[in-house]
């Protein structure tokens, strides 16, 4: 498959949707995707089969029923569409850093202050994100279902985060680790309804 097919499969809407909705269900089959893109099962199909192609995804038969789950490489597009829709959403890692640095004229002074900071600012950024979702997911009565496809793309970035500070508990003050309850709590109020 050529690159710029690759871009294409991508840069619309149903494959996009496939892919974080493999994401947040982790370990799935066609037809549960198919309802979670509303599409048809042949087109889903489809949409797997380029996915598998690119090594996004890969399958797996268990007695008759042959199961899709994400890929390592398929992970990491994940994550690269999360951080898309932030710099549509107008906000990245490096424009919050750059902006806090800028508004508080100080430098870092060493390694365990700048992870301190990218921790903070992570868990804010994550807060943020979740919690302005999740409110209006609610305000709108939306589904469970499709609540758990836009929130459940978090749940790495929330184990990132709590694997970081249990290696390290001064990466977090009580501010952030409040922060951090909060999310946990939504997330598992939507994912395990």
């Amino acid at each position: 498959m050529s690159k710029e097919y690759a871009e294409q499969l991508f840069l619309q809407e149903k494959p996009t949707l496939a892919l974080l909705a493999i994401w947040s269900l982790q370990k799935t089959y066609a037809s549960v995707i198919t309802k979670e893109i509303n599409s048809t099962f042949a087109h889903t199909t489809k949409i797997l089969a380029k996915m598998e192609d690119h090594g996004l995804v890969q399958f797996s038969v268990e007695g008759r029923v042959k199961y899709v789950e994400l890929t390592d490489h398929g992970y990491r597009v994940v994550d690269a569409l999360k951080n898309l829709i932030m710099a549509i959403e107008g906000e990245t890692p490096e424009e919050l850093h750059e902006e806090h640095s800028t508004e508080t004229g100080e430098e870092e002074t060493g390694s365990v202050d700048e992870a301190r900071k990218a921790t903070l600012d992570h868990i804010d950024r994550l807060h943020q994100q979740i919690m302005t979702t999740y409110k209006d997911l609610a305000e709108n009565n939306t589904e469970l279902q499709v609540m758990r496809m836009k929130i459940g793309p978090f749940s790495r970035d929330i184990q990132l985060l709590l694997n970081s500070i249990e290696e390290n508990e001064d990466l977090i003050d009580d501010e952030g680790l409040d922060k951090l309850t909060e999310i946990q709590n939504i997330f598992d109020l939507v994912m395990k309804q």
